[in-house]
């Protein structure tokens, strides 16, 4: 059965979501050919951010994969559970985050909104692959 998590919506986002969008009607206020189209390029940029931040999941296939989707503007990473080195929880001032060690060298970090429960799974399924092993 595949499980599916969804990114927490972070201070910082929030954060550069409301710049973009004061910035975006900054540009408007002026009423000339280029402040507009400015406006409209930010306002693109400030659209692709909101996507990415609403639509990011994380699903863990019933196959043993990690799937990692943020959005309809960007291409999914795809790698499996069972190539996971390491995974630890860091903390910032601002936010914490799950970093996950897979494959030769390679780092995701993932900001789940439930991340007990998205690190209890991905144990889970180490374990299961352990077993059968």
């Amino acid at each position: 059965m595949d499980k599916i998590y969804h990114q927490r919506f972070t201070l910082a986002a929030k954060s550069f979501i409301t710049i973009i969008t004061l910035f975006a009607v900054y540009l408007f206020w002026f009423k000339s050919v280029m402040h507009v189209t400015m406006g409209f390029v930010v306002v693109l940029v400030l659209v692709a951010v909101i996507e990415s931040v609403i639509h990011t999941t994380y699903k863990i296939t019933s196959d043993g994969n990690l799937v990692i989707d943020h959005g309809r503007f960007s291409k999914k990473k795809t790698f499996p559970i069972s190539d996971i080195v390491k995974m630890s929880r860091h903390e910032t001032k601002l936010s914490h985050y799950i970093l996950i060690e897979y494959g030769a060298d390679n780092c995701v970090s993932l900001q789940p909104e439930d991340e007990n429960a998205l690190m209890d799974e991905i144990n889970r399924r180490l374990n299961q692959i352990d077993e059968t092993v």
